[in-house]
């Protein structure tokens, strides 16, 4: 249950929701299998799977829940060969040429055809509320896996209003000016991946297992190179990776991050999720906030 990824989306109104509530909202839009002629569904689910029956997980006043996607998998090379074939069938049977319009109909017969046999692949996604930071935290390594779910919670609700959080300074510059002076922002350390591009011709380098402060990368920077990713350690206890939209990936939390849920000696699957939660809850709260603060805080309505 322990986020890898984290996108950060700011609450543009008070959340007024109970848990209860929300759970509610959540059943109606319940995930349901795909039928035989569906090539995608997508629902929630009880974030504690088969060990729960709740839409929805609250700790501490936070509030996780979790959505399931389930699509057909149908090999672009498979539906290729066959579309070809029809073709083929049809110029020497009728000795004529296939208009664009009539191959996509032709296609998409062959997609309708095969969606009953094709198998199906499954993932879930998290996210967690936190009113009393008015943010939502989800866990997703791609915007529009973050948007997908945001989208599905806001049919659920009827509206949702949210923004991707934007800091005040522009993350290129700024973790650049970290690199370029050798020191990273307070209550951080440089992880040892960093991506580097050259805006003028295109140039990307990315590095791994590298010490960042080396001369070799300053060298890089003096040439006209950015940053658009480096890898960051808070307090020794959270590693991960943030890029220049202030999407935060390859999460990794410390043992001793971990030990504190442990410490609470849980007896169910249930009881381990509530404490890895709750843990894990407080532990982004604090680095979320450091986070913001080391990017000179979060552009407010109205600044550009």
């Amino acid at each position: 249950m322990w986020f890898k990824n984290l996108r950060l989306y700011r609450l543009t109104e008070a959340w007024a929701l109970s848990a209860e509530d929300l759970a509610a909202k959540l059943k109606d839009f319940e995930f349901n299998p795909c039928g035989s002629l569906d090539p995608m569904r997508y629902g929630f689910v009880p974030p504690l799977g088969n060990h729960g029956t709740d839409f929805v997980h609250s700790t501490n006043g936070y509030i996780m829940f979790c959505a399931k996607k389930q699509e057909k998998i149908l090999p672009g090379g498979v539906i290729k060969e066959q579309l070809e074939e029809k073709i083929k069938a049809i110029s020497e049977a009728e000795s004529r040429s296939i208009a664009r319009k009539e191959r996509d109909t032709l296609k998409d017969e062959i997609i309708f055809s095969l969606l009953p046999k094709a198998f199906t692949r499954s993932s879930l996604d998290y996210a967690y509320i936190a009113p009393q930071e008015n943010l939502i935290v989800v866990n997703a390594a791609s915007a529009k896996r973050a948007e997908d779910l945001l989208s599905k919670l806001r049919e659920a609700l009827g509206s949702l209003r949210c923004l991707p959080i934007a800091p005040k300074n522009i993350p290129t510059q700024v973790m650049t000016h970290w690199l370029r002076e050798s020191e990273a922002p307070h209550q951080f350390e440089f992880g040892d991946d960093v991506s580097l591009e050259a805006a003028k011709d295109g140039r990307v380098i990315r590095a791994k297992r590298q010490d960042l402060t080396a001369s070799e990368i300053r060298n890089h920077l003096e040439s006209g190179m950015h940053v658009n990713k480096i890898g960051l350690v808070w307090k020794e206890a959270i590693h991960c990776t943030v890029d220049n939209q202030l999407a935060i990936k390859g999460l990794k939390f410390d043992d001793a991050i971990s030990d504190k849920a442990n410490d609470r000696n849980p007896e169910s699957k249930a009881e381990q999720f509530d404490a890895d939660f709750a843990i894990m809850t407080l532990e982004l709260k604090n680095f979320i906030a450091a986070l913001l603060l080391a990017f000179g805080g979060e552009q407010t309505e109205g600044e550009v």
